[in-house]
């Protein structure tokens, strides 16, 4: 009976340990029921790409003017045999909108007589709505296997190419993107 116990306690111990890490191969990732293609000017068309992983999508925002958004972004890189998990919180804030700001132009226009919408544009490159920070991170193989994953070098953790968003590169265009699956509208589409 002890014998039976101590392997009945190590089974339970062996399926912990390897549940705790939910491991993400290419072939899972092509499943469009759970992770959607994220077509974007990044992707050289020779296997790379990015995916949400749709059921991790949490709209947690708190704040009126500002929008917050939580989700699992996988970054596969093949000539490196690479997946990258990505847990990113994206926060947008509305005043910023594209649209929230051509609104506003005739209050532009009345403070500043020259302002024009070139300078929306320029307003957009100094202060882009977005801000986003990457909560965790795990690497796994082409195949599924976890891999080490290597922490951010000092002061770089959060920098990846899905944050921070400039306007008009590549991380904005994600963030754009997850706002869409949230809300059902382009983040510069929201006109408060």
């Amino acid at each position: 009976m002890k014998r039976f116990l101590f392997f009945m306690a190590l089974l339970c111990v062996l399926c912990i340990s390897f549940n705790s890490v939910k491991a993400i191969s290419n072939a899972e990732l092509q499943d469009t029921s759970r992770f959607e293609h994220i077509i974007s000017k990044g992707d050289t068309g020779g296997g790379d790409g990015k995916y949400i992983e749709l059921s991790t999508l949490r709209d947690i925002s708190t704040d009126a003017r500002t929008k917050s958004i939580e989700t699992k972004i996988y970054v596969v890189l093949p000539s490196s045999d690479l997946i990258r998990e990505y847990t990113i919180r994206y926060d947008y804030n509305l005043t910023y909108s594209f649209a929230n700001l051509v609104a506003r132009m005739p209050e532009f226009t009345q403070r500043f007589p020259d302002f024009s919408l070139n300078d929306i544009w320029n307003l957009k490159m100094d202060e882009s709505g977005i801000v986003g920070t990457v909560k965790a991170q795990q690497d796994y193989t082409l195949n599924g296997e976890s891999k080490p994953t290597q922490p951010g070098y000092k002061g770089y953790e959060h920098v990846t190419f899905l944050t921070p968003t400039d306007f008009d590169f590549e991380s904005y265009h994600v963030a754009n993107r997850v706002f869409k699956k949230v809300f059902g509208i382009f983040y510069d589409d929201v006109s408060r």
